[in-house]
């Protein structure tokens, strides 16, 4: 992992000194120079999808350990061999850990052969990491984990109209009629994936692990979770961290598919000075293209790789995250978003749980799995708009 974010540095310390050249002697590239930067560009590009590889998988042994080995292996043997399979000791276990046993009948059928569990803690932040490894909204918002799917009020507060005052001895202060608290509620929709077949050859290899199942579901989740969480109406789904935001800047004529530098800058500035201390940038991978080749008025590029690696990497000294629910630029298309993500609270009810289809695919010798979890979320805003959208013209 050191090796690919040292050979990373390497080429962004090229791209560096290319860039210091060109601006110290006030022009652009020449276009070998111009060449040049374009395979080293590529070249980041591909270091940059390694290393997040590399990162997904180290989070994900990081939380494997000694402690949760014997729930871990409990839950590995019911996903292989199902219900029957587990010990009365060993049902105790997991219920001790509160990773309860379900039993769960599909209609009409009378079968009694369909086994669930609620998962266990190591198999619930696998499953977290493999959505955060497709999405984008679950590593900027805050995540907020209930034990169950009541509605859940969030306050808001809003004294920005408010100010002190000077005000007499022995005088009454005078007080606040800006009603500046108000409620945002958070449900709980329930996300279902479509049923994973595996085979019995495969469960019964030894080499089987759960990150099989983990990796599809957390695939399979974020697809859905993620696109509602960016876009989503609020009715009968998460209002989209977009539909709750507001404009903060319509792009000049002509730029349906573009954005311009003065642009940005009246994005980020359109955003209270309060907000932007710790504010980012979130577009697709599309716009990130764009906003790469946006250069200066020497025809240098804007966007230059950082030598520490792409976590530290920038848009107008702000950090951003790629996320592909995002629209792409098109005409009025709200494509680029800046302000303090993090005010976009996303609810996720912990009883995730997972059914055993026994019976369903038998006869392909195969057993089926179907994960679901609920999940709720909103963008908190007391009118103070900490998130702003740039949207592109519409001609």
């Amino acid at each position: 992992m050191n090796s690919l974010i040292e050979k990373r540095g390497t080429v962004a310390k090229v791209m560096r000194s290319m860039y210091d050249v060109a601006e110290k002697e006030g022009r652009g590239f020449t276009a070998e120079e111009e060449e040049k930067w374009k395979k080293l560009e590529a070249d980041i590009m591909d270091f940059d999808m390694r290393i997040k590889a590399n990162n997904a998988l180290n989070e994900h042994k990081a939380n494997r350990s000694d402690s949760n080995h014997k729930e871990s292996a409990i839950f590995r043997r019911f996903l292989q061999r199902g219900m029957g399979d587990l010990s009365l000791e060993e049902r105790q276990f997991m219920q001790e850990r509160k990773v309860t046993s379900v039993e769960m009948r599909a209609l009409g059928t009378g079968s009694g052969n369909i086994g669930g569990f609620t998962v266990p803690a190591e198999f619930l932040n696998n499953l977290e990491v493999a959505m955060k490894s497709f999405g984008g909204m679950l590593n900027v918002s805050e995540i907020i984990y209930t034990d169950t799917g009541a509605v859940l009020p969030m306050p808001t507060l809003n004294f920005t109209s408010a100010a002190a005052s000077i005000v007499g001895e022995n005088t009454q202060s005078p007080l606040d009629a800006s009603t500046p608290f108000g409620t945002t509620n958070l449900g709980a929709f329930t996300y279902r994936t479509p049923v994973l077949p595996l085979s019995y050859e495969l469960l019964q290899d030894s080499a089987f692990k759960e990150t099989i199942i983990t990796d599809a579901f957390g695939e399979q989740l974020a697809r859905g979770l993620n696109a509602h969480l960016t876009t989503g109406t609020g009715i009968g789904q998460a209002e989209g961290i977009i539909t709750g935001s507001v404009a903060g800047k319509i792009g000049s004529l002509g730029s349906t598919a573009s954005v311009s530098y003065d642009d940005l800058v009246d994005l980020e500035h359109s955003v209270d000075q309060s907000y932007r201390n710790q504010a980012k940038f979130m577009f697709n991978d599309d716009t990130l293209k764009v906003l790469k080749k946006i250069k200066d008025s020497n025809g240098l590029p804007l966007f230059v790789p950082s030598i520490s690696g792409p976590a530290h990497e920038t848009i107008l000294g702000y950090q951003y995250e790629v996320n592909q629910d995002m629209p792409t630029m098109s005409a009025n298309a709200k494509s680029i978003l800046f302000g303090r993500l993090d005010k976009y609270k996303t609810r996720i009810v912990k009883d995730t749980a997972m059914v055993r289809l026994t019976e369903r695919y038998a006869d392909s010798l195969q057993v089926g799995f179907l994960g679901f979890l609920r999940a709720d979320g909103r963008l908190l805003d007391a009118g103070t708009n900490p998130v702003k959208y740039y949207q592109n013209s519409a001609t």
